[in-house]
């Protein structure tokens, strides 16, 4: 019987993979764990779909995040609003979403608070380095804190 692996198997192959196996094989271990489903023309073509619909997304999150670099390295990028004690302390931590809110009030792309990677807590007022990743990507960009 001819399959797609649906999930990374040892021994068969990879996630997309289409092989052929025992139909018993197939039926009883397989198919029900979730591993892999029949290698119907209908289901090839869903399959072909899918796969097409992930990469196009993904090229789009791509271009999305050059761009959100580019204007990043075009503008400053700060957040306001926030109470500091007289030697330029705030009382509370920047966080990621703060920073995702004032990325997306600047550029009007919207990024995920999972996107950003801060060294260290961001608790001054000044200007501070942070890290987006996209991917394998990443580009250090800086903000400030008033």
């Amino acid at each position: 019987m001819k399959i797609i692996l649906i999930k990374d198997t040892t021994k068969l192959g990879q996630r997309g993979n289409i092989i052929e196996v025992a139909d018993s094989y197939a039926i009883n271990v397989l198919i029900p764990k979730g591993n892999a489903i029949q290698a119907t023309p209908s289901e090839l073509a869903k399959w072909k779909q899918k796969e097409e619909s992930k990469k196009n997304k993904k090229e789009l999150e791509t271009n999305t995040f050059a761009q959100v670099i580019y204007k990043l390295r075009n503008e400053k990028i700060i957040i306001g609003g926030k109470k500091a004690d007289n030697k330029g302390q705030l009382f509370a931590a920047v966080h990621e979403s703060d920073i995702a809110e004032a990325i997306y009030k600047a550029t009007n792309f919207s990024i995920s608070p999972k996107q950003i990677i801060l060294s260290k807590q961001i608790k001054s007022i000044g200007d501070h380095s942070i890290i987006l990743k996209q991917g394998n990507q990443e580009e250090v960009v800086k903000i400030g804190i008033q």
